[in-house]
């Protein structure tokens, strides 16, 4: 199995969502697709998810041999109000959209790759990354909540009132 530029791109965005470094990205696939190759049983119709999957893992594996992922405890029970527009209808430029990547830890920029750019539902990110759909279900929400704060933060309004304004 041979993979094209645009698998072997789309792969890169997965692997630079992951690590936020462009060389890091390209070790990163280089790696996962050295894995794959090193294989000897190879399944084509499950070729892009399985190298995602390969991806992901290594990227833990380094993350946990470098020490340096961040985890965001669960315990937060401020609630806050959401409106129905979803992360992939909002229309950002690309300062805007440094800023937001910003405050992601690497779970959170992983769910929302896979959710905005992919448009895989919260049932298939399950699959995929081997997280209960409730935990996906809660990145997602807390996801939207950073990006409303960050928008709040640059005074831009995405078409919400605050409580007391008409």
């Amino acid at each position: 199995m041979t993979l094209n530029k645009q698998q072997l791109d789309q792969l890169y965005r997965y692997c630079y969502v992951l690590t936020t470094d462009c060389d890091n990205a390209y070790d990163l696939l280089q790696t996962a697709v050295q894995k794959y190759l090193e294989k000897p049983i190879r399944q084509s119709a499950a070729t892009l998810p399985y190298i995602r999957k390969i991806i992901r893992n290594q990227f833990i594996d380094d993350a946990r041999q470098a020490k340096c992922i961040a985890f965001e405890p669960i315990e937060n029970t401020e609630t806050i109000a959401l409106d129905t527009m979803t992360l992939d209808n909002i229309l950002i430029n690309e300062e805007l959209a440094n800023i937001v990547w910003s405050v992601l830890d690497a779970a959170e920029r992983e769910t929302m790759y896979l959710c905005s750019i992919e448009g895989y539902t919260a049932a298939e990110i399950s699959a995929e990354t081997n997280v209960p759909r409730g935990t996906v279900l809660s990145r997602i929400y807390r996801i939207r909540h950073k990006v409303m704060q960050v928008f709040d933060q640059q005074g831009i309004s995405m078409g919400r009132n605050k409580v007391g304004e008409e």
